[in-house]
């Protein structure tokens, strides 16, 4: 709602200087239009990635959209360079592909009409997405291209990342050069544009350093697979009863799911004790705690990445699947830090930290 509400604030004045004679009435309708139209537009590009990846076996777990783009949330990494280039490859291809049918369309309206202004917008945007998504840096899907063309040649998946990373890092620069430049030749003019270079540069940085690869200082006993340390799980409707469902939840994982099997999400233990003591009776659906993408782990997994995953998410609970994406048990996030090689954890003094990574309720 939010990206329709600012392509809408920049459309009004554009169309009606475009199109002459436009009242503000219409030129904010279309404006919403048009937005929406993007949205509708990044949306596609998402669903070419979930598309690909669901033809490979990786299962989709969610799509989350923003401005002029999107994170498709796959429940596991490529195994193979060629499944990682595909997938990455998708999405600018659904862009460019509607970039050509909108500019297409442009031919068959009156040039200078509020319809030839809203088809030429489209075929711009998503021509732009599809440019700007095969540029050779992480976080883009061109960056995914490259790492999964390194990959390919030496062998190594991490080393693929941090080239991209490096990538990444080049186009921010280069991104922020562009808006001092633009400043300093165009003055106010060219503010605007700056404004825009400099997001777009911080996007990149900060997408590319969430990106690196995992540091070599983290390390997992060799020989420790991660599904031991997993609980089994139960699954109970949402409606059940909260005191009920914290008896499950003893020695297992509880997936709360609605009509038809769809998974809520996990209980959150700690609050459902609380709400079983003011209200025992109430749905245990109130305390169901959506699984993220970044907290799924399939069985064969590498630990290593999971522990680094640590760094980057909240999760309290890890879901287990299998490869076709059915959960096979609970790993609790403690338990992971837990099994890390002991001679790590007491450098770290008396305070159970590894490399950054604390269980919840600890102090830095």
């Amino acid at each position: 709602m939010l990206s329709v509400v600012v392509i809408a604030a920049f459309g009004v004045p554009v169309i009606t200087q475009v199109v002459p004679g436009t009242g503000v009435g219409t030129a904010v309708a279309v404006s919403v239009v048009l937005g929406v139209l993007l949205g509708v537009s990044v949306l596609a590009h998402e669903l070419g990635h979930c598309l690909v990846a669901r033809l490979i076996g990786i299962p989709v777990s969610g799509v989350r959209l923003y401005l002029l783009s999107g994170v498709s949330e796959l429940t596991r990494a490529p195994k193979t360079p060629r499944d990682e280039a595909a997938i990455a490859a998708a999405g600018p291809a659904v862009s460019a592909l509607l970039a050509g049918i909108f500019w297409l369309a442009v031919r068959g309206v009156t040039v200078s009409t509020v319809s030839w202004l809203v088809l030429i917008l489209l075929a711009l945007a998503n021509a732009v997405v599809a440019v700007f998504n095969l540029l050779p840096a992480l976080p883009m899907d061109g960056g995914r291209v490259l790492r999964a063309a390194v990959w390919k040649a030496f062998d190594d998946r991490r080393a693929g990342t941090a080239v991209a990373v490096v990538g990444g890092y080049l186009v921010a620069l280069a991104l922020g050069v562009w808006s001092v430049l633009l400043v300093v030749s165009g003055g106010i003019a060219g503010a605007l544009p700056a404004c825009i270079g400099i997001v777009m540069a911080v996007f990149v940085a900060v997408g590319a350093a969430q990106e690196r690869a995992p540091r070599e200082r983290t390390r997992w006993p060799a020989g420790v697979p991660l599904a031991p340390l997993a609980r089994p799980v139960v699954q109970l409707p949402a409606e059940t009863p909260v005191w009920l469902a914290l008896e499950s939840a003893a020695n297992h994982g509880v997936i709360l799911t609605e009509e038809g099997g769809i998974a809520r999400g996990l209980m959150d233990v700690p609050a459902a004790r609380e709400l079983a003591t003011h209200r025992p009776q109430a749905p245990a659906s109130l305390v169901a705690r959506p699984v993220s993408a970044d907290a799924v782990i399939l069985a064969d997994d590498d630990p290593a990445d999971v522990v680094e995953r640590l760094r980057t998410t909240t999760a309290v609970d890890f879901l287990l699947v299998d490869e076709a994406g059915s959960p096979t048990g609970v790993i609790r996030r403690v338990d992971i830090i837990g099994a890390l090689e002991p001679a790590r954890s007491r450098c770290r003094g008396r305070q159970r930290t590894v490399d950054g990574v604390q269980p919840p309720g600890t102090a830095p």
